[in-house]
């Protein structure tokens, strides 16, 4: 039977060697919009063969420019996902795409300490995630175990939209699953983690008029819009790329956004849980969760059937999972 590998992500010249030397694979690192890309790989699917495929293929568009070709040929689908480096722009695999497995490849070390609470108090976390996690950040243990929220306690989202920190808001949506089961409390627990990675808040402007190398209508990052809104900054002048510029220079309403959080938290997610003692099934498909998270239409109950059903296309069986995800998420904010 036919076989199509997507490789996502970094692998060394032994691992892709290895994969070269299995009989009937070949292995593609061209660009990914060379059409003789496309060409070879249908050719070597008809034939029976593997073909290997290592390119940037970052969203579920572009991987599904092979992924159809496999279905046409009717070989079997794979991705092995380096998850070794976050990537703001990337969107992990999910079975929400037609990928019959999925392996992760990453060097996680258990956490054993943290594993065994979590295992004991698996009860407690599902019943009471809020109190479970407040108790962890009293006594230390949180960012212990989980360094990666540091960044999201007293995180300002300098939004209207939210009226909590970005930690403060995780636990309260959390605790509107409570009582549910242990993916859809860690799916909220997780789901704005990437809030706090490095380089994800951003205030954006646009320029309304051209100024020095920018040009009208260039879209930039306010490098000092936070220290603006938390009254460090006078704010009569907007920093960017390193260049002050006046403000009337520049549109904005100086609101803070988190743009690609949902994809740097999925891939938080399936570092931290397997350090956590669960298994890298489990933590897929929370992590699955934390990337469509912010999938759904705002107006669910009013939008139309066809954009309804284009969002459905899209994440699958995750639909109804993905609506408790929403409704505790707008219910802590």
């Amino acid at each position: 039977m036919s076989k199509l590998l997507l490789l996502i992500g970094h692998f060394d010249s032994d691992c892709l060697q290895k994969l070269v030397n299995q009989p009937g694979t070949i292995l593609l690192q061209e660009s990914l919009y060379e059409p003789q890309t496309l060409d070879r790989v249908n050719e070597q699917l008809s034939s029976g063969g593997q073909a290997v495929v290592h390119a940037s293929l970052r969203t579920p568009k572009q991987r599904s420019l092979f992924l159809q070709q496999a279905i046409e040929h009717k070989a079997a689908t794979e991705v092995w996902f380096s998850n070794a480096h976050v990537n703001r722009h990337l969107q992990i695999p999910t079975y929400a795409e037609p990928i019959d497995r999925i392996t992760v490849k990453q060097n996680v070390s258990i956490d054993e300490e943290a594993a065994d609470f979590f295992r004991q108090q698996e009860a407690q976390l599902i019943e009471e995630p809020s109190s479970t996690m407040r108790q962890l950040q009293k006594d230390g243990r949180l960012l212990r175990w989980i360094p990666e929220y540091k960044r999201t306690i007293g995180l300002n989202q300098h939004t209207p939209h939210h009226s909590y920190q970005v930690f403060d808001h995780i636990v309260k949506a959390a605790s509107f699953v409570g009582g549910t089961d242990l993916k859809m409390v860690w799916t909220l627990l997780l789901h704005d983690i990437g809030k706090g990675y490095p380089g994800i808040k951003q205030f954006i402007g646009m320029f309304v008029e051209p100024f020095g190398r920018f040009s009208k209508k260039d879209r930039v990052v306010i490098e000092n819009g936070e220290r603006i809104r938390d009254g460090l900054d006078s704010g009569d002048t907007y920093l960017v790329q390193g260049v002050q510029v006046p403000k009337e220079y520049i549109r904005t309403d100086l609101r803070g956004h988190f743009y690609d959080h949902e994809n740097v938290g999925a891939q938080l997610a399936l570092s931290i849980l397997p350090r956590l003692g669960y298994s890298m099934e489990f933590a897929l498909e929370v992590a699955t969760l934390v990337q469509f998270h912010m999938s759904m239409p705002r107006d669910i109950d009013t939008i139309s059937p066809a954009l309804l059903k284009k969002w459905y296309a899209r994440v699958g069986n995750y639909a109804a999972e993905l609506m408790m995800v929403r409704m505790a998420d707008n219910r802590g904010k």
